[in-house]
Order: structure tokens, then C-alpha cells, then sequence
């Protein structure tokens, strides 16, 4: 069996600000060192059930931040940006289970770094008339691909957020947020023997974890920061611009909402990049 890991950063344990998440701060190697104990973590207690193959996806930002050499032996990894499948790159039907490590959708009260995508700059996505975040749309996709995530791993407010998706999923709730830049973070050493058990229980549990049900169709809207990002999504063949700062798109292919998506949210944070 083969586990597949999407692995962002702010949902790791004693992970509660944006220096500890980005290279060029003095806290940065240490936190990026955490976050590689509990992906070594899961893959512990994913061998423990049988598994036999780890892959592991890096979701985080530009995704290149690995430490290979602190790597699980058993995990190969997939690195670097763009990604077509942007955070679930590799998914595919050979893998039994997905597991997510991340956090909670923007807006979402004392979720520790809750965000989607675009700390600042994208406001709320929406799904058919429903606020749903990274967590939600990863889900979609791996239903789509069909997988199912068996696990997700962050704080309290991700967790609810996960269960309220698929009630039957496994958690491992490794801090609970008091605000978005402050968490009650577990022991170090709790976490990670946490996050052991939860892989091994979530892989022997995969039968019981039914994946959330895909729709017939789909309307997708992103509220932004700056009206210049909505105008430049406007310019993508079948977006529209339903006000200044936002977009909307309707089809009745996921991956299509998937691949629009990950455009939008790209454009987005270029003109952040470029402006701010």
C-alpha cells in the first residue's frame, strides 16, 4: 500500500507566525525542522499499519524547503513550484489513503495562521455559496481523484473543520488556537507520538472514512484584497468579475475548478509581489 502526504507548514506544533513560515528569519530552520519530525511521524505510523511506500508533497509556499537528509528513509518527496495539482501534485488512484497537514480557511476565529493560499490578499473562497478553504478544496480533489483522506493534522479549528467535511476522519490535533499568532502547543514528543498513532489508526480505519460527495456542478468565487487581482482573473476564459474584488467561474468539472483556482490564487499573489 502507498500513503500519499500533503504537507503544509502552519499547522505543525509550536508553528503560531508568519516568521517561523518563510526563509530569511532567524526562526525559520527550527520551525522547518518540526515540521519534517512530524512528517517522519506520520510515516512511522503508517509503516507500522503496512504501508509500504511514503510519498510525501511539499504544500508550503514555494514549496522547496525539504531537509532531506531528516527525511524519513522510507519517504521519497515531491518538490518545487508550479504544480499543476499544486498542493496534492502526485495524488493518484495507486495511493490507499491522502493524509493533510495544514490549518484552517481564512476568517476562521483563533485558527493559529488561518489563511487560504494568500495570507493578506484572498479574502474568502466560495464553493456553490459555501466558505470553504484549502483543507475543503484538497479534500474535493482527492475525492475526485478518488482517494480519501484518511487524516488530517493541525490545530483544533482545522480539525472541526475536517470533520465537518467527513465526520468519520482521523485527526491529530497537535496545539489549540487562542488567536490566529498563538496556540496552546502539545509537548513536542506528545505530538509527534500523537501523530504516530493517528497515521497507523487512520490506515487501518480507511474502509470507514467515505470520501465527502462530489457535485454535478460548481461555482467558484474568490473575494480578494485589491481589485487589480480580480481584474487580471477577468482575463482567463470563462472567469467573470461579479464586483471590483471578486471573480466568479462555474463548470461541472472539478478539475477544472481545481486548475482556475490555482491560477487565480497564483495571479493574486503576483500582483501582492509586484505592488506590496
Amino acid at each position: 500500500m502507498k500513503l500519499y502526504v500533503s504537507a503544509d507548514f502552519e499547522g505543525v506544533c509550536g508553528v503560531v507566525d508568519r516568521n517561523q513560515c518563510f526563509p530569511g528569519n532567524a526562526d525559520f530552520d527550527r520551525a522547518r525542522r518540526l515540521w519534517v519530525e512530524e512528517i517522519n511521524a506520520i510515516v512511522e505510523g503508517a509503516l507500522s499499519a503496512d504501508v509500504s511506500e511514503v510519498v510525501v508533497n511539499e504544500a508550503h509556499a514555494s514549496m522547496n524547503y525539504m531537509l532531506p537528509e531528516l527525511l524519513h528513509p522510507k519517504a521519497s518527496f515531491i518538490s518545487g513550484y508550479v504544480k499543476i495539482d499544486n498542493q496534492m501534485e502526485g495524488l493518484d488512484k495507486s495511493f490507499c489513503g491522502a493524509v493533510i497537514m495544514g490549518h484552517a480557511r481564512a476568517g476562521t476565529a483563533m485558527a493559529v495562521l488561518n489563511h487560504t493560499y494568500v495570507m493578506r490578499d484572498v479574502v474568502e473562497i466560495r464553493l456553490n455559496d459555501e466558505p470553504i478553504g484549502e483543507l475543503g478544496l484538497n479534500m474535493l480533489w482527492a475525492a475526485y481523484l478518488g482517494t480519501p483522506v484518511i487524516l488530517v493534522i493541525g490545530d483544533d479549528k482545522t480539525a472541526q473543520e475536517a470533520k465537518t467535511l467527513v465526520p468519520a476522519i482521523e485527526t491529530a490535533i497537535v496545539k489549540k488556537g487562542l488567536s490566529q499568532f498563538t496556540a496552546h502547543n502539545l509537548p513536542i514528543e506528545a505530538a509527534r507520538t500523537l501523530i504516530r498513532n493517528a497515521a497507523q489508526q487512520a490506515v487501518k480505519r480507511i474502509k470507514e472514512i467515505v470520501p465527502p460527495e462530489l457535485s454535478k456542478s460548481y461555482k467558484l468565487e474568490i473575494d480578494f484584497s485589491l481589485s487589480e487581482m480580480a481584474h487580471l482573473c477577468s482575463f482567463i476564459p470563462g472567469v467573470n468579475r461579479s464586483n471590483a474584488r471578486t471573480i466568479q467561474y462555474i463548470a461541472n468539472d472539478y478539475r477544472d475548478v481545481q486548475h482556475v483556482r490555482i491560477v487565480c490564487t497564483n495571479l493574486a499573489l503576483s500582483v501582492a509581489r509586484a505592488h506590496f
